[in-house]
């Protein structure tokens, strides 16, 4: 049965990345930017993607943070995120702080809808903004080795580890070095010293090139990670996730990496199938949603387990893998849009889980209008996402037989 459910999530998670419409896009704020500096940008966004819209997180940090990592680059200067500095992006604001463009938000539609006029800057904060801004000083502080450049810094970390079974993973793991690695809990008071501040993103980046430079360091790390906080890391997995599958992020690395004539090595195999079974499932809340667990793990040998739902999945795709080709623990993170919209809201009379495990009552036919000429009526309503109806050829008909 959960076989048969990870096909059937595997048809929602190919639905969802079928068109633009069904995901969240990055108000930039110029249309020209680089491929580096957009996936630079879709970084730092993720750096802030705690416990708030993630709407505002794209349309209006968005808007700001292409723009800081676009000067960055060109002028190559910390200084930038010094809040006593005349021109910088992040400012005092009461009892806090907040980050701001320096460009204003003129023409911007996007950012008119948040009430920010023509002739204003745009202002953003996050709702962990003292960690974040440490986790954004201490990403930009390591990859000004780099020129600034994610891109330079992922190929080197693939380069590094292609050869192991884990490569993805250890990819991660380096991500997460330069951005969450030992970040903490600061206070806003501890914002006001910049100058102390660099320092201790210097001395990260130290750490961090120690741990990275030392293949016994690494190894050692590397493992306390893998046991202790892989699972953890939503923001960066969800992050990476989008620089190998999604259509538009996949394609901005795939051209930065040809770009910067990084083509030394086979770096097409990061977007391939071997790559994306590696991509975690971080928990939260959707996923690990009592009613959709206790559904999907119901008469299996995980029903009454206590482990994470994304330790689960793992374990059950490790055991399975043959049988479950096309199919990875990551795509369960479509639960972000199902749990919503069918879990919570009591629509398991039209689940087609419901209808594969055969529920009384489910009336899932009736939600499916096999008409190629319409929408597909059930990732529509199941998880609002747009695509052309398949028609009676349908395989998620035939995973339902």
């Amino acid at each position: 049965m959960l076989k048969s459910i990870f096909r059937i999530i595997s048809f929602y998670d190919e639905v969802r990345w079928h068109s633009v419409s069904n995901y969240n896009l990055i108000n930039y704020y110029r249309k020209d930017l680089s491929e580096d500096v957009k996936l630079l940008t879709h970084w730092l966004c993720y750096i802030t993607d705690r416990q708030m819209a993630f709407e505002k997180i794209w349309d209006v940090g968005g808007f700001i943070f292409s723009e800081l990592a676009d000067t960055i680059k060109e002028e190559k200067d910390l200084n930038l995120l010094n809040p006593k500095n005349p021109t910088k992006f992040i400012v005092k604001n009461g009892d806090g702080y907040t980050f701001t463009s320096i460009a204003k938000s003129s023409k911007n539609e996007i950012l008119n809808r948040y009430g920010m006029k023509d002739d204003e800057v745009a202002t953003f904060s996050s709702r962990y903004y003292p960690s974040d801004y440490f986790s954004i000083l201490y990403s930009l502080d390591f990859l000004s080795s780099y020129d600034f450049s994610i891109t330079k810094f992922i190929f080197e970390c693939y380069k590094k580890h292609q050869n192991t079974d884990d490569y993805i993973s250890r990819i991660l793991f380096c991500l997460y070095l330069i951005t969450y690695y030992e970040v903490g809990q600061p206070t806003k008071e501890e914002l006001l010293d910049f100058d102390k501040n660099l320092n201790k993103a210097k001395k990260h980046t130290d750490g961090v090139l120690q741990i990275l430079s030392s293949e016994q360091n690494f190894e050692e790390e590397y493992q306390v990670f893998r046991k202790e906080k892989t699972y953890s890391q939503k923001r960066a997995w969800c992050s990476l996730r989008d620089f190998l599958k999604s259509p538009e992020f996949k394609e901005l690395l795939r051209a930065s990496l040809n770009k910067h004539g990084l083509q030394t090595i086979d770096t097409e195999r990061l977007f391939s199938l071997e790559s994306l079974e590696q991509l975690e499932l971080p928990g939260d809340v959707w996923n690990n949603n009592s009613r959709f667990r206790q559904c999907i793990l119901k008469n299996t040998e995980y029903e009454h387990s206590n482990i994470g739902l994304n330790k689960i999945l793992r374990d059950y795709f490790n055991n399975h893998r043959v049988e479950l080709k096309g199919c990875y623990p990551e795509q369960f993170d479509i639960t972000f849009d199902f749990v919503p919209r069918m879990c919570e809201s009591n629509n398991c009379d039209i689940c087609p889980i419901g209808f594969l495990k055969k529920t009384e009552k489910n009336n899932f036919p009736k939600s499916c209008n096999q008409n190629s000429e319409l929408f597909c009526s059930v990732a529509l309503v199941n998880c609002n996402y747009k695509i052309d109806c398949y028609g009676k050829d349908c395989r998620l008909l035939e995973y339902l037989q």
